[in-house]
């Protein structure tokens, strides 16, 4: 491995989930046959700086001014800080010599696939830096583990994917490969079609995934049959997409969002109701980000009700994060 002194920056995109998360957690999909995610990569990207060549590990969060440093990951591990990109560099083979520097356009819990989305900035930064780049079928296993580690429960697969490969994706989720497809549609149609709102509450996703991941693997008939529930809205949202169906989109994340309702308690909240509530009554329909709970709750507006469903939401007193759509994916860049 090549420690010579390098200096590496790389980002990759966050994501708006459409249809069909929670599936991605294996081995959840192998019991839906034809189980897919659909989702859409933002420019709400999430960086690393990987500096090799110096003393010890040190590890900067700019985001939250958190940092941990020690001779070796051996220490930094002993603090209990910043875990994730701990066990990203042990994955690695990484255990000094190291500095690396976080930053995140999206705030945790805010169920767009921010932590997700900086692991593996992490992972390829390090990788690069130390002269072992990975390939994206390499990456996305290593960084799905360490994140898991970190958390302590099962995460999915989806986030990592749309980091790497930017656009707009489906992750088909088939027994003994995953298999990512970008679709053939029209992303600026897409972008005029999606409205982010913060629903004002952030959420740690693992609660609920793990409530769920519970609930399938104990044979839950009512879980299991709203899983196959979104399984099928999420591949009837996708032929929508390659079809160009666009104003048909909505029902279909519709259907989805009333499956997943139906999982965990702690799925929606009266915010997230009443963002659903304001977009059904524009003509357009709502799902909340992610494993739910709280955090960005995604909007799909047919053409010609964008403006109408914003305004609304706003008047309600409800948040818009600005985004555009992210067609570049990973991007790792060397300095040195």
């Amino acid at each position: 491995m090549d420690f010579t002194p390098a200096v590496v920056e790389a980002s990759a995109p966050t994501r708006v989930d459409l249809a069909g998360g929670t599936l991605d957690l294996w081995p959840i999909y192998l019991f839906h046959p034809g189980a897919i995610t659909v989702n859409v990569a933002i420019d709400r990207r999430a960086s690393c700086r990987a500096e090799t060549g110096n003393q010890g590990v040190q590890i900067e969060s700019k985001d939250t001014l958190a940092r941990t440093e020690g001779r070796d990951l051996a220490e930094v591990f002993a603090q209990g800080t910043l875990l994730l990109p701990a066990f990203i560099l042990r994955a690695l083979g990484i255990e000094t010599g190291i500095r690396l520097t976080l930053h995140s356009r999206v705030p945790a819990g805010s169920g767009l696939g921010g932590s997700s989305a900086l692991a593996v900035a992490i992972a390829a930064a390090a990788a690069a830096a130390v002269g072992r780049p990975l390939p994206s079928d390499e990456l996305w296993p290593l960084v799905r583990d360490a994140e898991a580690q970190a958390i302590g429960v099962p995460t999915g697969v989806q986030d990592y994917l749309a980091a790497i490969h930017g656009g707009v994706i489906a992750v088909h989720l088939e027994p003994g490969r995953l298999r990512v497809e970008r679709l053939a549609t029209d992303p600026t149609r897409v972008e005029e079609c999606l409205v982010v709102v913060d629903a004002g509450a952030t959420r740690f996703s693992g609660v609920n995934n793990w409530d769920v991941f519970k609930a399938q693997v104990d044979a839950s008939e009512p879980v299991r049959r709203h899983l196959a529930e979104i399984a099928a809205a999420a591949r009837q949202l996708r032929g929508h997409l390659v079809e160009q169906r666009y104003a048909e989109v909505a029902g279909a994340l519709a259907a989805e969002w009333a499956a997943r309702q139906q999982l965990a308690p702690g799925v929606t909240t009266p915010e997230i109701d009443r963002i659903a509530e304001i977009a059904a009554a524009a003509g357009c329909a709502a799902k909340v980000g992610g494993a739910g709970g709280g955090g960005m709750v995604c909007v799909w507006a047919p053409l010609g009700r964008r403006e109408s469903v914003s305004r609304a939401l706003r008047e309600a007193g409800f948040g818009l994060p600005g985004f555009r759509l992210d067609l570049r994916g990973l991007d790792v860049e060397r300095l040195d």
